[in-house]
């Protein structure tokens, strides 16, 4: 199918004869996921989810981590090259909705109704209910976009950076000799975010799937069965520890496993430490990171 281009009134010009053709995308090979990534990078530059990205992340986030099935994605080309795209992951067991990333529209192909079509595609093309990923609260019209769209906030995400630490490592990880890991995580996760228990069993399984995962990046604190789960991204420009899932009930060992990962990110010469988080974010902020931005997730209205 193909969409013209058209100038809203206050909006930066655009070819009139510019014909954008949007089309489903069945498979991620690599040349699709270099697309998107380097698209996905130009737009959230200078935003608080600026962070590194590649190929490699943009499909370990797009494809369901248990089936290998790749996303509902709709890609938009103005003749070869990839100026928007809108993709859905398929709920994995124990999911009750269905993730929506995107859309992504090239800032030079912005003000033309280019967003609003991809997105009224993809939902067409699925039938689960569907959560956005994080949309950050500084991006400029991403939450209202959504608002008049019809979707409504689920959720407020806080995003806080910090520095790696000096410090001597001394966390247990994942990367030693842990009798029944899978059994360990599957228990946090059913303890500490109450799934049920044939997605707590699958959480280490996804995890692995992840391009960023690694074995010494998950620290255990094993007297009380708590984990903090960090992943490494990584790109030409920058890099950074991702401060993925901090499980832990007490405060004290919440801090340590914080501090713990700080220090981690020192050891492998990472630029930054970066945390999302649905919860108090008080943890974080005493262990010398910063709240840099808030996040909204929004769902369609009869789908909480």
């Amino acid at each position: 199918m193909t969409t013209r281009r058209r100038t809203e009134p206050g909006a930066p010009a655009c070819p009139d004869t510019s014909v954008l053709r949007i089309g489903l995308v069945t498979g991620l090979d690599a040349g699709v996921c270099g697309e998107l990534a380097d698209l996905a990078q130009r737009c959230i530059a200078g935003y608080s989810d600026d962070r590194p990205g590649s190929a490699s992340l943009v499909r370990s986030r797009l494809t369901n981590a248990l089936t290998g099935t790749p996303p509902v994605l709709m890609v938009a080309r103005d003749g070869r090259k990839a100026t928007g795209w809108c993709a859905v992951r398929r709920p994995e067991p124990g999911e009750a909705r269905a993730r929506l990333w995107g859309p992504v529209v090239d800032p030079s192909a912005r003000h033309a109704g280019l967003g609003r079509r991809l997105l009224q595609l993809v939902v067409e093309a699925v039938e689960w209910p569907l959560v956005t990923t994080d949309v950050p609260i500084d991006r400029e019209g991403a939450g209202a976009f959504f608002a008049r769209s019809g979707w409504e906030v689920l959720d407020t995400i806080t995003v806080l950076h910090g520095t790696p630490a000096d410090g001597s490592f001394s966390a247990v990880t994942a990367a030693g000799e842990i009798p029944q890991l899978d059994a360990y995580v599957a228990a946090a996760a059913r303890r500490f975010t109450g799934v049920e228990a044939s997605f707590a069993e699958s959480t280490l399984r996804r995890w692995r799937d992840d391009a960023r995962f690694r074995p010494e990046n998950l620290l255990l604190h094993t007297p009380t069965r708590s984990l903090l789960l960090a992943l490494v991204q990584r790109n030409a420009i920058s890099s950074e520890l991702l401060l993925a899932e901090v499980w832990a009930a007490e405060t004290d060992i919440r801090q340590q496993l914080i501090t713990q990962a700080r220090i981690l990110a020192a050891d492998q010469e990472l630029a930054t430490v970066r945390a999302v988080t649905r919860q108090d974010p008080a943890d974080f902020v005493a262990c010398g990171m910063r709240i840099t931005g808030r996040c909204h997730t929004f769902t369609l209205p009869g789908e909480r």
